[in-house]
């Protein structure tokens, strides 16, 4: 078999929830990059490149484009798509720091891989060791009583783990998780997340002002680079710290655990380049004894079928995962995945198993 054409193209999905925002800025909209691999067989893969907002990536739709039309797609036409690390390699010989759009490739070969032989995805890799994972929902940093009534009204649909933005003001952020404890009673588990908002001082001074209120979790707390300030975050407070942007790869994954920045690791798709890279990361952690779950990126069905295909094939995994974002999202094209009282299972079909509107992102054909 081998690969004869690559087309990406983009789609926009509309955010539902209103004023969603993190303290890096807010996006209502998402542009996604839908890609489709074809080969000499007539079996054809699709996937997803999540760009991101440009102040969280750096990057936009527009190189995404570029790169996977014009040098990514052309470099691998004629090869065997089963050889995924030499295409990885290839990719990665042409351009450095493009993990996103890699993302987008990694995935339609997975779900090409996965119909050519006619098995799920996970079983690409290892199979399932569990048969579906504990979703983490997020909520945006709205104020602290509409984020109260809005994670009352998820905690209802059957959720169980919340993650919450924060990163305004001391007094507004303690209130924030002050007064969804009180809205969700002493059961749900609670991260709370500030995307870089703080200096190390700052950040413990508030997540100590927060442990009456039972915090599981703290992600992300000082800037990506500031390694020194989030060690010494992790050494202040009750709650183990997760490293977000901090980590796009193994190396940056071996560089935290030997600062002893953060008790836990983000796992993403988009960000580290695909399953096969970020499986990667996850044998380092694994390696070092530090716990993982598997982040998010605003998107569609297909990323989090993606997502939970490989959240449920790690062996160390415990901690809920942020599988369920699609929810929020209108224009999704995919469909045949859906989240059950709080809990995601991988679809049943050949490759991610998630239908796609091959019409609908302009790919059909």
């Amino acid at each position: 078999m081998k690969i004869t054409k690559v087309r990406a193209v983009t789609h926009e999905v509309q955010n539902l929830i209103t004023g969603w925002k993190i303290s890096l800025g807010t996006k209502d909209t998402h542009e996604l990059i839908f890609v489709r691999i074809d080969t000499d067989e007539k079996i054809f893969g699709v996937g997803v490149a999540s760009p991101g907002a440009i102040y969280i990536s750096g990057d936009t739709g527009v190189h995404h484009l570029e790169l996977i039309n014009n040098i990514f797609g052309p470099a691998i036409v004629g090869m065997d798509p089963f050889e995924l690390e030499a295409i990885i390699r290839k990719l990665e010989s042409l351009a450095r720091t493009a993990e996103r759009a890699m993302a987008g490739i990694d995935l339609a070969l997975h779900d090409l891989m996965g119909k050519a032989l006619g098995l799920p995805a996970n079983k690409l890799f290892g199979g399932a060791v569990r048969e579906g994972v504990r979703v983490n929902r997020l909520m945006g940093m709205y104020p602290p009583q509409e984020m109260a009534e809005k994670c009352k009204a998820v905690v209802h649909k059957g959720y169980t783990a919340l993650k919450l933005k924060v990163g305004t003001t001391l007094k507004e952020d303690v209130e924030r998780v002050q007064r969804v404890r009180d809205a969700v009673g002493p059961d749900v588990m609670i991260t709370i997340d500030f995307n870089q908002a703080c200096s190390a001082k700052e950040a413990i001074q508030r997540i100590q002002k927060m442990e009456p209120y039972d915090v599981a979790i703290v992600e992300q707390p000082v800037k990506a680079a500031d390694l020194k300030g989030m060690a010494l975050v992790r050494q202040s407070v009750q709650p183990r710290v997760m490293a977000d942007e901090s980590v796009n790869n193994a190396a940056e994954a071996l560089r935290i655990i030997e600062s002893g920045a953060a008790d836990i690791i983000s796992l993403k798709i988009p960000k580290m380049g695909g399953i096969f890279k970020v499986r990667k990361v996850a044998a380092v952690c694994e390696a070092a004894g530090i716990e993982y779950l598997v982040g998010t990126a605003p998107g569609s069905r297909l990323l989090d079928a993606a997502n939970v295909h490989l959240a449920v094939s790690l062996r160390n995994l415990t901690l809920p995962c942020e599988i369920g974002e699609f929810e929020r999202m209108a224009n999704d094209p995919c469909s045949g995945l859906e989240i059950v009282e709080g809990i995601s299972r991988p679809p049943q079909a050949p490759g991610l198993g998630v239908e796609v509107d091959l019409v609908k992102v302009g790919l059909a054909g």
